[in-house]
């Protein structure tokens, strides 16, 4: 059914790109693909409906919450009443069907028996339709749910480079304890979060705990539960010390390369990622993922823009050098050792394996003694960008997210030299423009004073 859904549900959409990755970009992503996927449930809803009520069965679908019910008239339950005083009534029956594709056809399968149940007139109140079997099926355990995640989440999106991506973010925040032998109910999720102490684990816990909410149609909050995290704080680098690290993967390289030539490769990579991600203010994930180095590299890349492919996190982008000179202090374009061993490296057949090489980029920073992490370059040229006065919307379209998501991350890590930096630019500003004003009141004295020598001329000729 998995491959069902993804080419009858999911062929004729496109997801939108978060924009940011913010908060508000990925819930308009995730708005897009619901509703998507509950307007092409509705239709099929409809056909159901159609096709049971072309058959003469007395009996129709409908979704309530995330559980598709049975709707008929049927003989009054045992301690119930009729208010017109007749034996029958309609009822919605709920048998624990999830409200999905699958679900549709296991209702709709439901509706046929029970309508022959009513045409033959013998159909009887028993466990089943009592709501018994409703209740069972929501006895599922956490190792079972965490069994059916995979279906579950692709039940419902376009599977692709995205989804994947986050698919198995989800599914590591399940903590050791979401996968055990319990039932699912408030009072072990409860549990299950509270076993966890460090604020960052608690909080992916908590998602975890909101998804199976969610799927299972329980309506509880953990609010109260979170922990709150408090920002790490970052060491961003200075131009100085970017340019200087550069030489330390030069040291690596030479090093590296006594242990023989097929070391030279991957070294030679990590160097040209370093150099895209001081150059641009790229995210680590965008360089290796599927990036144009024949255009990057290419005569008529004029302008030395690189493009982010469009299944990256934000989309497609064309990204303008946030220091253009580096390229040529780099050697950015001469390097074409470097740019063939990271298409090399960019090579990968799964998301895992991309999520691989990402990390393998944060190690080796790790590994080259350098003093920050891949991600402080781009913060780096989110600074540096204001600093320059570059307006906000241009800096954030570079970087690939909006204004509000741009001005949180410089403010956030905009260190103290930074501040020294800004004010002295500030300052440096104020006097070019307090000079600039005692330079035009002179030249307004001079020119007035040169008016009354050209009178005093004129008039001495006219004599």
């Amino acid at each position: 059914m998995k491959q069902d859904i993804q080419g009858h549900v999911f062929n004729d959409f496109d997801p939108p790109a978060t924009t940011d990755g913010s908060y508000r970009g990925v819930k308009h992503h995730s708005d897009e693909t619901n509703k998507h996927y509950q307007m092409k449930l509705e239709v099929k809803l409809v056909q159901i409906n159609q096709r049971l009520k072309d058959g003469k069965t007395k009996v129709s679908l409908e979704i309530t919450g995330n559980a598709i019910q049975l709707r008929a008239t049927l003989p009054i339950k045992p301690d119930d009443t009729s208010a017109n005083g007749k034996n029958t009534k309609q009822y919605k029956i709920s048998l624990g069907i999830p409200a999905n594709f699958d679900g549709l056809k296991t209702a709709e399968e439901e509706a046929y028996e029970l309508g022959r149940l009513i045409a033959r007139k013998i159909f009887v109140w028993n466990d089943k339709y009592l709501g018994s079997q409703a209740t069972k099926n929501q006895n599922i355990t956490f190792r079972e749910f965490y069994n059916q995640l995979e279906s579950r989440y692709f039940e419902k999106r376009k599977r692709n480079m995205k989804s994947e991506h986050s698919f198995h973010s989800l599914r590591y925040s399940f903590h050791k304890s979401l996968i055990n032998d319990e039932i699912i109910n408030l009072e072990n999720l409860r549990k299950s979060i509270l076993s966890v102490d460090e604020p960052y684990t608690r909080n992916k816990t908590i998602r975890a705990c909101d998804y199976i909410c969610k799927e299972l149609g329980l309506e509880f909050k953990f609010n109260d539960l979170k922990l709150k995290q408090v920002p790490k704080t970052r060491n961003i680098p200075s131009d100085r010390i970017i340019v200087e690290s550069l030489s330390l993967l030069n040291d690596r390289i030479t090093k590296i390369s006594r242990y023989g030539a097929s070391t030279i490769p991957k070294n030679k990579a990590m160097q040209f990622i370093y150099k895209l991600l001081a150059i641009y203010g790229l995210r680590p994930r965008e360089v290796i993922n599927k990036p144009d180095l024949d255009w990057l590299m290419s005569l008529e890349n004029k302008h030395n823009t690189f493009k982010v492919h469009e299944s990256n996190k934000t989309g497609y982008r064309e990204v303008f050098p946030f220091v253009p000179d580096w390229i040529e202090l780099f050697d950015l374009k001469n390097d074409i050792d470097g740019c063939q061993a990271l298409k090399l490296f960019c090579s990968w057949k799964n998301e895992r394996q991309l999520t691989d090489k990402v990390s393998i980029v944060s190690k080796y920073f790790l590994a080259s003694k350098l003093s920050f992490v891949p991600y402080d370059l781009r913060h780096a040229c989110a600074i540096r960008a204001h600093l320059q006065g570059i307006p906000l919307k241009v800096s954030a379209d570079n970087l690939g997210h909006t204004v509000d998501e741009h001005t949180k991350t410089y403010q956030r890590h905009f260190g103290l030299e930074n501040r020294r930096l800004a004010f002295e630019q500030k300052f440096k500003e104020i006097n070019q423009v307090e000079t600039l004003k005692d330079e035009n009141t002179r030249l307004r004295k001079e020119i007035a004073e040169l008016k009354l020598e050209v009178a005093r001329i004129k008039l001495e000729t006219q004599i």
